[in-house]
C-alpha cells in the first residue's frame, strides 16, 4: 500500500514519475493527521474519512532540447553551491520531476521545477513555486535537508518522493513501484549529468544529448 502521512506531504513530488495510473485517495485519519493513498476506502481502516479522490495519469516523457536542459543551469549551479548539494543531482532531480518545465502542476498539486507541494513551499518560504530561481532553491535547500537526515543517495532520493516518514518505516526504499522507479531513474540521470557538466567545465561546450 502506498501511503505519505502529514510529513510525507510536504516531501511528495510525483509530476516526474514513471507512467503512473494509480488514483490518489485523501483522507483525515481520527486524529486529524492527513493520510494520500492509492488504496480505495475498503482498504483502508474505518478511522480514515475519505476526503477527496485524484484520478490517475500515465505521464508520458517528450524529447528535450539542449536548450531546454541547460537553460536553468546557471541557477541550478548557484543554489548547488549555496546549500552544498552536488549540482548533477539538482539537475537529475528536476529533469524526472518537471522536465525542466517551470509552469508543471501535477494531478496532486505538485508545482514548478522540483515539484514543491504547496505545504513544501509554504515550509521552504518559496513564494512564487513557479519563479525558476526560488524554484530550484527551495528544492535544493529540500534535497540539502534529506542529505543531512540520511546517509545515502536512495534514502534522500526516495524521501523527496514518498516521504522522509516512509524511508525511516520500511529501513530504505519503500516497496512502491513509482518511488523505485524515481530512484532509479534520477540516479541514472545523476550520472549522465556528471559528465555532462564536468565536460562543459573541461571544454567549455556542450556537446553531450541527454534525453
Amino acid at each position: 500500500m502506498t501511503r505519505f502521512g502529514v510529513f510525507g506531504l510536504l516531501l511528495i513530488l510525483v509530476a516526474g514519475s514513471p507512467s503512473w495510473a494509480r488514483d490518489i485517495y485523501k483522507y483525515r485519519a481520527a486524529d486529524g493527521s492527513i493520510l494520500f493513498t492509492d488504496q480505495p476506502r475498503d482498504r483502508v481502516g474505518p478511522e480514515y474519512t475519505l476526503l477527496s479522490v485524484r484520478k490517475g495519469w500515465n505521464y508520458v516523457p517528450r524529447g528535450l532540447t539542449a536548450a531546454q536542459r541547460d537553460r536553468y543551469d546557471d541557477v541550478i549551479a548557484r543554489a548547488a553551491r549555496a546549500h552544498n548539494v552536488e549540482a548533477a543531482l539538482v539537475k537529475a532531480v528536476i529533469h524526472a520531476e518537471s522536465l525542466f518545465n517551470r509552469l508543471a502542476v501535477s494531478r496532486v498539486g505538485a508545482q514548478g521545477l522540483m515539484q514543491l507541494m504547496p505545504e513544501t513551499s509554504r515550509h521552504l518560504q518559496v513564494l512564487d513555486p513557479f519563479d525558476a530561481d526560488e524554484n530550484i532553491d527551495g528544492g535544493t535547500r529540500f534535497l540539502a535537508y534529506l542529505q543531512g537526515r540520511f546517509d545515502d543517495l536512495d534514502r534522500v532520493l526516495a524521501a523527496y518522493n514518498a516521504g522522509e516518514g516512509n524511508v525511516r518505516r520500511y529501513d530504505g526504499i519503500p516497496p512502491f513501484p513509482e518511488t523505485q522507479a524515481y530512484v532509479r531513474k534520477v540516479k541514472e540521470l545523476r550520472l549522465r549529468y556528471q559528465v555532462q557538466l564536468a565536460a562543459r567545465s573541461d571544454q567549455g561546450d556542450d556537446t553531450l544529448a541527454i534525453r
